[in-house]
């Protein structure tokens, strides 16, 4: 369950950039989290902001870590705003604060049918958006009770009228945007759609019915989502749906490849055929293009050069009498699937072979236990060290880890990076559970030189033993070519390299204020001066250029500074630079009390 995750500042740091990652942590030492509350795998808060209004944050977790996450703000730069990265170090830092609540539905569980329904009413007084959204909920169980009694009985947990909300939601949310979030007017600021990623859940689950042969139930649940996202895309404001037009192009294929999956695992006489593609037409008219699920329904398992195509006469157009769509590929995994379920092995091979799916078909090679071909085809098609990972884990699963670090192995020395620090790692834990050491400390070095993580620099030490003196040397050459200071920093502090881990913010302009904190706390007993001035540097840019919204900030580093001038005992310098900045800035009215409070 949710509860035994434990979230991590690194995993906050890597879900935000820069910039909102320190505003977030400044928030956060400021105390501006509020109702902090815990509903099984919901975290909810409100964070004061720049609005007179807090900023609601929302994030859900699983077994897993974070799984979602929103807030009320406009933000719209690249990962978490600062809200939620706020909120999150709250319960890094400080978890004993959380509220634990019970879940609304076991808040709800046993309530009379007289109590829900006051409740509701209760809900519906709030305003006429509570009302509406009443209403929807109304209307999809009076709307289709054939298809929630068919639920009950499906051996995936499926429940339409959540699907239908939780896209319903999704589109509310659309569009929203703040047009001054750039600190200028921009008209298209906030309008972006992400349609694949919004539909991503509620197409696994699809998956995973038909994973479990409820093809019935996956087929109704496929109907609910294109009809729900139609209605979506019905009510966007013109503007929003213009902006978006290639994304949700692309949707349209992304639908129309698990629809085809459905329909295709079906067998279906011509009226029923007759039928799905009049309802395809009917969609079509209200989505665009939807030709890659016309085109399955259409061709089914007898277009004669699919069929020559799985019986192996494989020639340069695949499994197309002409030139192949440009869904070709999707519809091609579409119809893999079903053979892989149904274990028509022979079949998928070919057709993967005919369809240019090199990887799937060598896996499936692999499954097979043809190992020698298994092994020929991998070094003469696979070119990236993902592809080799992936083989890898389906030769261990078969119980032929040999040839599994043989071509491991043969991935590492790949030119290409794709997946390669993944497969190093991989090959490293691998290679010395099989006492294969030479091939670990390979790997683990390949782990390093690929990631520049920590964890894979001390591996890498641990397995070196006394070959480190002569390896470390290689490992910190191909550090210096990493733009990421974060991970220079950490792995010079690991050493203690502090001269080192200075000179990373002569060398770039850019780093994590954060990362600039981790250095001054580790240097400021060895070198007070130098944290000092960048103390005091990073809260004069604030201050001199007036920007009161960060003023908390600047006081922030000035505490810094102060308390290294105070564990020097330099107490006097400290008063007559604070004294120097009273008189700087003394016409700055917020300022200045919150200068006088640092004093001591």
């Amino acid at each position: 369950m949710a509860k035994s995750y434990t979230i991590t500042e690194t995993e906050v740091r890597s879900l935000a950039n820069a910039q909102s990652f320190d505003r977030g942590y400044s928030y956060y030492r400021n105390g501006s989290v509020h109702n902090l509350i815990r509903r099984g795998n919901q975290i909810t808060a409100r964070v004061e902001g720049s609005d007179y209004e807090p900023y609601r944050v929302e994030v859900l977790l699983d077994e897993n870590g974070i799984t979602e996450f929103s807030c009320t703000c406009p933000y719209d730069w690249g990962g978490i705003c600062k809200h939620i990265v706020a909120t999150l170090l709250v319960v890094v830092f400080e978890a004993e604060t959380l509220v634990e609540k019970p879940p609304i539905t076991d808040m709800l569980e046993n309530l009379t049918a007289e109590q829900l329904r006051q409740v509701l009413i209760g809900l519906a007084e709030l305003g006429p958006e509570f009302v509406e959204a009443i209403e929807r909920e109304v209307s999809w169980i009076q709307d289709e009770p054939a298809k929630a009694e068919s639920n009950t009985s499906a051996t995936v947990a499926v429940d339409i009228n959540a699907v239908r909300r939780e896209i319903s939601k999704d589109f509310r949310l659309a569009g929203k945007g703040d047009p001054f979030q750039h600190g200028y007017y921009d008209e298209y600021a906030g309008l972006e759609m992400y349609p694949d990623e919004m539909l991503q859940p509620h197409l696994e689950k699809v998956l995973a019915l038909l994973d479990a042969d409820d093809v019935d139930t996956a087929v109704t649940l496929i109907t609910a989502i294109i009809e729900s996202y139609i209605d979506g895309l019905a009510d966007l404001d013109e503007w929003v749906y213009e902006y978006n037009m290639e994304v949700f192009a692309e949707a349209n294929v992304t639908l129309g490849a698990v629809l085809a999956e459905c329909l295709l695992s079906r067998d279906m006489e011509p009226d029923q055929q007759a039928k799905w593609l009049e309802q395809i037409d009917d969609w079509e008219d209200s989505l665009g293009d939807f030709e890659l699920a016309k085109t399955a329904v259409e061709q089914g398992w007898s277009y004669p050069p699919l069929v020559a195509a799985m019986q192996g006469n494989i020639t340069k157009k695949g499994a197309w009498e002409t030139e192949a769509p440009f869904y070709a590929d999707e519809l091609a995994l579409a119809r893999l699937h079903i053979l892989e379920r149904h274990g028509r092995t022979t079949e998928y091979i070919n057709l993967a072979e005919a369809e240019g799916q090199a990887e799937l078909a060598i896996n499936m090679i692999a499954r097979s236990g043809d190992i020698d071909k298994t092994v020929a085809e991998a070094k003469a098609y696979l070119v990236y060290p993902q592809a080799f990972l992936t083989l890898a884990y389906t030769l261990a699963a078969e119980g032929q880890m040999k040839t599994a670090l043989e071509l491991a192995e043969y991935g590492l020395d790949l030119d290409e990076q794709f997946g390669k620090a993944e497969l190093a790692r991989w090959t490293r834990e691998q290679a010395s559970q099989m006492g294969n050491h030479a091939l670990a400390l390979k790997a683990a070095q390949e782990a390093f030189n690929n990631s520049f993580a920590l964890a894979d620099y001390k591996l890498a030490q641990e397995l070196a033993g006394d070959q480190w003196h002569d390896i470390k040397p290689k490992l910190h050459k191909k550090l210096n070519q990493s733009w990421n200071s974060s991970q220079k920093i950490d792995v010079y502090l690991h050493e203690n390299m502090l001269d080192e881990a200075m000179q990373v913010f002569s060398e770039q302009s850019y780093f994590h204020e954060h990362d600039l904190r981790r250095v001054i706390e580790a240097t400021r007993k060895t070198h007070p001066n130098w944290g000092i001035r960048k103390s005091k540097h990073q809260a004069e840019y604030i201050m001199d250029a007036g920007k009161a919204g960060n003023y908390d900030t600047a006081v922030t580093w000035l505490r810094l500074a102060r308390d290294i001038y105070q564990q020097h005992q330099r107490q006097a310098e400290w008063e007559t630079y604070l004294e120097h900045l009273l008189d700087t800035h003394h016409r700055k009215y917020k300022l200045v009390p919150m200068l006088r409070n640092i004093r001591v």
